[in-house]
């Protein structure tokens, strides 16, 4: 398990520091019973789950690019909350990102809900790969299903 927590400043407070640009939300709670799950057990409808989870990534990322003016080739770098290969690459294809600019670490630490985000961003710095100016889509999606996606300019 993990968390996450994003530390927002005034530029004059930090001004060297990565840029939140904004970001979309949106839901689709008629599809909350398709993962259920109390201290005992987590019963998960995962065909389903997949086909409204990707539909709802699909809109979103859609009101991102016209809220934040995405054009995808023009994003650096997705970090999104990763479940597993089989979901990463589905998303990958339902919203046409290059498969290069998504690192993964699903199999080194398995579904880790959430906590995948700052832990890509962070082994994306130690990686040299974030520089400053760099745009970075962060997508996330919930098993509600909720789906929010946001910019951060490094």
């Amino acid at each position: 398990c993990g968390a996450v927590a994003m530390v927002l400043a005034r530029r004059d407070l930090a001004p060297d520091a990565p840029q939140y640009k904004g970001g979309i939300t949106r839901a689709a709670t008629e599809w909350n019973t398709l993962c259920r799950g109390n201290l005992d057990r987590m019963v998960t409808d995962t065909r389903m789950l997949m086909i409204e989870g990707m539909k709802l990534a699909a809109k979103t990322f859609q009101a991102a690019r016209q809220a934040l003016g995405w054009a995808v080739d023009e994003l650096d770098e997705f970090v999104i909350h990763q479940v597993s290969q089989v979901h990463t690459n589905t998303l990958i294809k339902t919203i046409g990102i290059d498969p290069k600019k998504v690192f993964t670490i699903f199999a080194e630490h398995g579904n880790i809900g959430p906590a995948s985000v700052p832990i890509v961003l962070s082994k994306l710095k130690e990686m040299g790969r974030l520089k400053k100016g760099s745009r970075i889509a962060l997508l996330g999606i919930g098993s509600g299903l909720n789906c929010s996606m946001a910019e951060v300019v490094w």
